[in-house]
């Protein structure tokens, strides 16, 4: 390998091993080298120059970010030629540090401390490798993925050095396509011999995406008794256990896979997946928690990842029999809405994101969790309206509380549009948000489904003069939205034709009437129900102060 045409960027902080490793890379005979002190600073050079070699220090300053986010980002920026090598380095030998690290597939790791000979022999190794599967990296890194599967059939059957590293490449192109049968043809051949552990980890996945989780899981079983510290195999396990309806060893198995690595978004997401099927929204909370905390500086950035940890937290509230933990989850909630004013990361990511809008949403939900569900729709009526007043089109990041809260309080007919939205834009969402929106959506349903049947069931039956009838559609339509004033008003309309024939119309009348009226007084209407409200105001009146008089 020829050093001196290579570009090379280090980014170190500590400036004595920076001094010591260019030193080592200018005797190898690197003559262009430079040299950064942090991950930020090595991002925006990348940005405008490209080089051959990367080599990054995993530790780059506390609160900074670190080499393997870095390299993550790098690559999905494409900051990074596919023809380019990324080597990370640590004097951290910590196992979760270690598997962290390799989980960003960084083209080789070094741990300090290392002679000149060993870091030669590991470019050299990496670049070769690099250039072998050069045409693989460049399909893939031009979203071409059938160019890619194409190119590593063609290695392949060159039997080359790199043959098994074509292979996994392929079974993983496989898999991002959804061709499992086409992944287990590749990697089958090796299921009975003396295999690497990547073979039996891929056959597993391979056969869990196939349906065959107890297959999974056996493998999985054998790749732990050779190799106690595979997270891969914990993962694969509680995704099979949970396949089978055992949530109580998925948990267990994601657990061990998040303690022995502690630092992949994906298997955070899984956590959250699992717990929430499980209905163990504490879990589920906690893996929120660390969602936000690792993509504080990373690629994967994202005001949503505050918003998903407020919502988990609101979840346990919500869920809990427990009326001590649900004050305490509603108040640590309110606590990280007040912290995130003042959150430095939450101010760099917030971009359009309005905070006072978001604190509105979350009062609503909390006010629905103490079934206080006036005061709730009245602060999400509140933020609505700022919303429709301060954006073109309705932020993702608000809509699934918003859609929440409306389904809680029954504000069907607004609840729509944001379902609707949400559906369109379901490939943009992080997993998180959306099986929160699931969720929220499955919960809601039945009662959704029945006050759907009874209003439109009161509508038809009161354009047939079928008044009476209509108010008990229409009563029953508010049992599942009590707060909804479409509802109300066509209840009250249902109560003034049933009360106008009489010359002293029954009581019970002007008191339901009185209810009505206290309900949509004590809310802000829409325009719409603002303008059938003052229709009716008159007829109101009438039917109201009709018993007074006649009481004298």
């Amino acid at each position: 390998m020829n050093y001196a045409d290579k570009r090379v960027l280090i980014i170190e902080d500590q400036r004595p091993f920076l001094l010591l490793l260019r030193g080592l890379l200018n005797s190898m005979g690197c003559t262009d080298v430079v040299t950064k002190s942090s991950a930020e600073q090595a991002l925006a050079l990348c940005a405008k120059q490209k080089f051959d070699i990367i080599i990054a220090d995993l530790h780059l300053g506390a609160e900074r970010k670190n080499g393997f986010e870095l390299v993550e980002e790098l690559r999905i920026r494409q900051l990074i030629k596919p023809s380019s090598i990324f080597m990370l380095i640590s004097a951290d030998s910590a196992r979760p540090v270690v598997l962290g690290s390799v989980e960003r597939r960084p083209d080789d790791y070094l741990i300090k401390p290392f002679s000149q000979v060993q870091l030669k022999n590991r470019l050299n190794r990496a670049w070769q490798k690099r250039q072998a599967l050069l045409p693989i990296y460049s399909a893939i890194n031009a979203e071409q993925p059938q160019i890619a599967i194409d190119a590593c059939h063609s290695i392949i059957q060159a039997n080359t050095n790199y043959q098994h590293s074509a292979e996994q490449l392929l079974v993983e192109l496989y898999w991002q396509e959804a061709q499992y049968q086409q992944a287990l043809e590749v990697i089958k051949p090796y299921e009975q011999g003396q295999n690497a552990q990547w073979v039996k980890t891929a056959l597993a996945r391979t056969y869990l995406q196939l349906g065959k989780a107890e297959t999974a899981i056996a493998l999985c079983d054998q790749i732990l008794m050779k190799n106690r510290f595979s997270a891969e195999a914990y993962d694969i396990i509680a995704h099979a256990r949970q396949a089978i309806n055992d949530g109580e060893a998925a948990i267990a198995a994601i657990n061990q896979a998040i303690k022995l690595s502690p630092y992949s978004l994906p298997r955070y997401y899984s956590a959250c997946d699992i717990a929430r099927l499980n209905k163990d929204y504490m879990l589920a909370s906690q893996a929120c928690l660390a969602i936000w905390d690792l993509s504080k500086r990373t690629v994967h950035q994202n005001i949503a990842h505050w918003c998903g940890y407020i919502r988990s937290m609101l979840d346990v509230a919500e869920y809990t029999e427990d009326k001590r933990t649900r004050n305490r989850y509603q108040q640590d909630a309110l606590l990280q809405l007040q912290r995130g004013r003042f959150d430095e990361a939450v101010a760099r990511m917030s971009g359009d994101f309005n905070y006072d809008i978001y604190e509105q949403v979350v009062l609503a939900r909390i006010a629905t969790l103490d079934g206080k569900k006036l005061d709730a729709k009245r602060a999400l009526f509140q933020s609505q309206q700022s919303i429709d007043a301060g954006y073109e089109s309705y932020p993702l990041y608000y809509a699934p509380d918003s859609l929440k809260v409306m389904l809680e309080l029954g504000e069907y007919e607004d609840a729509q549009p944001l379902a609707e939205l949400l559906s369109l834009h379901r490939d943009s969402l992080d997993p998180n948000t959306s099986h929160a929106v699931e969720l929220a959506s499955a919960k809601a349903t039945d009662k959704q489904s029945a006050y759907l049947q009874f209003n439109r069931q009161g509508i038809s039956l009161y354009q047939q003069n079928k008044f009476a009838e209509a108010r008990m559609a229409f009563t029953q339509a508010q049992d599942y939205a009590p707060v909804n004033t479409g509802v109300a008003l066509n209840l009250m309309q249902c109560i003034l034709k049933l009360a106008a024939p009489h010359k002293n119309p029954p009581r019970e009348l002007s008191v339901e009437c009185k209810r009505l009226c206290r309900l949509i007084d004590d809310v802000p209407l829409k325009p719409q129900h603002q303008e059938k409200y003052a229709a009716l105001r008159e007829e109101i009146n009438e039917l109201m102060i009709e018993p007074i008089v006649k009481r004298r």
